[in-house]
């Protein structure tokens, strides 16, 4: 393939060589000036080898339809590849961020190993873009550190080569052709025929833990059958054996004793231990040995983002990997639509307990306020309607109630810990405007009232909706949006309702009217601070203060219908956040929050409702969910 010098211009002058860069992967990358955007941007090249191949035409327009939609995939951890694909020269070029800063395989060497927290936390973020990429049904196939770059500003990993998930260029030869001696490719990769899956992927995300925690390359497993794998632990004697064995498990030689999923090789890790959110930081000593005035920064707070999903068992064969001849056309993803743009928005979310006098005495309410920033992004639906995602960062949480709640009741037991992958839920309950909005829009499986609410406002929660009504606006918005819209599970509601706390309330172990629409007359004789305040009626969304993450309303105003069938208790709940489904269609769903019409005992983060799938009431509405998957 030729290569351009500096100065060339391409594509009608809109983009100017500047250098050829000296990162891995497939195919050439330039840096380039965009002329038009007035940025820097890489431009990736591969040549058209699929001329000659029967039916070329009609396959080039499936690959480059493909690479655009591949490309559309939003992660923080995926270098952003916009949408567009130019040809010129016999070549096709992607154009894609050009991201500043030092690869991974540079950092180690510069500063050494990294502490296990960091290391995971470093790891779960590279893993969870990887794992968007199973979601879509594509594998990467040449994970390594030379492809991860620790962006200039924020220090965060960002992959910036797709490998071999964009189809574009697996025609290209790879530039390491003998996997014999790569210490991150699994054993299959060097092998003809052989089925690979999303855990070809992980052994050369575990290989990469295996760098950052040791500081040393692992045995390539090609010798691993002459020279046995130094456990990390015999490296680095204060790992964790959780660790140790989720490495040593995602790096078995043999790929069917490996995790089948991301998902699963997670569950091998202490995620629950990651709550200060901070990037790799060197040491003191580490920094010491480098003094250039171009070494990389210290990197800054960012937040752990993991975004895994329900997944299917697949297995993915060479021949679909690189669909050459016949009728292998590529499977296209309806829903992908053009990515949000993801924005930063700060709020005021506030923490309450009860002020004390001598004696023990109750004297009023202490609240304190406090700033935080979380991400979001806007559905802009049309005719000035809008529907505010907020973003639910990644965590595990104890979900139900604790032996110290005197309200406790038994569904709500017995107490156990849920990881929760990230997603997005939408900033208030659905409110009528947005609910005659989307029952306009056309119908999928049943009817819709456009105003069927008893209380009536634009800015009001809608409610009278059953939970069949909640599911078919998720299907019409869906469809109309091309994003994942769906019920929350009760999991992932009740985390996203705590904020990231551990009291009875978001806001503390006390309500008080101030701060949610529910019944407060039975509070008032059992304490003198309660105002005897009763609204009898829905009050607008955004009446009270937002949560930890930015969300209003989880407490009272209306029910909130969740995707789960109800149970009697946790006992069989699934510890991954998923719903909860019984073979009985019958059984009645769950809903969550409390309401303007009942007491604030029903408020409690942790209080289960539940109500027959048709009920039609004014105190049940909804919020809905969304995972950005494409």
């Amino acid at each position: 393939m030729a290569t351009w010098k500096k100065g060339k211009k391409l594509h009608n002058g809109q983009y100017v060589i500047e250098s050829m860069s000296l990162r891995g992967g497939l195919g050439i990358t330039y840096k380039a000036m965009d002329v038009a955007r007035g940025k820097t941007v890489a431009l990736k090249a591969t040549q058209r080898v699929w001329q000659n191949v029967e039916q070329g035409i009609q396959l080039e327009k499936q690959l480059i339809k493909q690479a655009i939609k591949i490309a559309r995939c939003n992660h923080p951890s995926l270098v952003r590849v916009y949408p567009e694909v130019f040809q010129e020269d016999d070549l096709v070029y992607m154009v894609m961020e050009y991201v500043e800063g030092d690869d991974l395989a540079s950092f180690i060497d510069r500063y050494g190993k990294l502490s296990e927290n960091d290391a995971l936390r470093l790891i779960t973020k590279v893993a969870s873009g990887v794992n968007l990429l199973h979601q879509n049904r594509v594998l990467h196939q040449r994970i390594k550190p030379q492809n991860i770059i620790l962006d200039k500003v924020s220090q965060e990993p960002i992959f910036v080569d797709y490998g071999l998930a964009i189809k574009l260029f697996a025609f290209e030869g790879d530039k390491i052709k003998n996997a014999m001696t790569d210490a991150f490719a699994p054993p299959e990769l060097s092998l003809e025929n052989a089925k690979i899956g999303a855990y070809t992927d992980i052994y050369s995300l575990a290989a990469i833990l295996y760098v950052l925690v040791t500081g040393q390359l692992p045995t390539p497993s090609q010798f691993r059958q002459y020279k046995d794998l130094i456990p990390p632990q015999q490296l680095s004697p204060n790992l964790s054996d959780r660790t140790n064995n989720a490495i040593l498990k995602g790096m078995s030689v043999n790929p069917e004793q490996r995790p089948k999923f991301i998902r699963d090789w997670f569950n091998f890790f202490a995620l629950e231990k990651l709550t200060e959110n901070k990037p790799p930081v060197p040491s003191p000593e580490q920094k010491k040995e480098d003094n250039s005035d171009d070494a990389t920064t210290s990197p800054t707070n960012s937040e752990i983002s993991i975004s895994l999903s329900p997944e299917e068992d697949f297995i993915i064969g060479d021949d679909q990997v690189v669909p050459l001849k016949g009728n292998n056309a590529l499977v296209e993803n309806t829903l992908i639509p053009d990515s949000p743009n993801i924005e930063t928005f700060e709020f005021d979310s506030v923490t309450i307990q009860e002020k004390k006098k001598l004696f023990g005495l109750v004297g009023g309410i202490d609240k304190q306020v406090l700033t935080k920033k979380n991400k979001f992004f806007v559905e802009y639906l049309g005719e000035g309607v809008n529907l505010e995602m907020i973003f639910i960062p990644a965590g595990t949480f104890l979900m139900g109630s604790p032996n110290t709640d005197s309200e406790k009741e038994k569904d709500e037991t017995p107490s156990y810990r849920v990881n929760i992958f990230p997603f997005y839920m939408s900033k208030y309950p659905i409110t009528q405007t947005q609910w005659r909005f989307v029952s306009s829009l056309p119908k999928v499986q049943r009817f819709l009232k456009d105003s069927p609410s008893g209380f009536r406002g634009d800015n009001l929660p809608v409610e009278k909706i059953s939970w069949y009504d909640a599911q078919e606006f998720c299907l019409r918005l869906k469809e109309y949006t091309k994003r994942s819209y769906r019920l929350p599970t009760e999991a992932e509601w009740e985390y996203a309702c705590r904020g990231g706390s551990h009291s009875i309330f978001s806001f503390g172990n006390i309500i008080n009217p101030q701060f949610a629409n529910y019944d407060n007359r039975k509070n008032v004789k059992a304490n003198s601070n309660s105002d005897d305040k009763f609204d009898r009626k829905t009050t607008p969304v955004d009446s009270f203060s937002p949560n930890g993450f930015g969300l209003y309303d989880c407490h009272g105003n209306v029910w909130e219908w969740c995707e789960d069938h109800y149970t009697p208790n946790y006992a069989n709940k699934a510890k991954d956040g998923s719903a909860f489904y019984s073979q009985l269609s019958t059984t009645p769903r769950v809903v969550r929050g409390g309401s303007w019409s009942l007491a604030s005992n029903y408020c409690r983060s942790a209080k289960r409702g539940s109500y027959v799938a048709d009920s039609t009431y004014n105190f049940i509405g909804f919020r809905v969910a969304c995972i950005l998957d494409g």
